[in-house]
């Protein structure tokens, strides 16, 4: 990210929050970049992404949890 211009809009975010957007073959939200459906984050770095429910194919956001709450 900091080496491809492509990329230059992403260097100032502190991307600090993960969050699942969608599972495999399951229903997606209207909104194309986060699920504002479930409130349900993955922010604890202790956590396997297996036991919180990420699987094959599940597709998740990347971003800052206070620009959301912002939002």
């Amino acid at each position: 990210i900091n080496e491809e211009p492509k990329y230059k809009p992403f260097r100032n975010v502190n991307f600090d929050t993960l969050k699942i957007y969608t599972h495999a073959f399951g229903h997606k939200s209207q909104d194309l970049i986060i699920n504002k459906e479930d409130d349900e984050f993955l922010n604890n770095d202790n956590d396997m992404l297996e036991f919180v429910g990420v699987k094959h194919e599940t597709e998740l956001s990347l971003f800052n949890k206070g620009a959301y709450d912002q939002y």
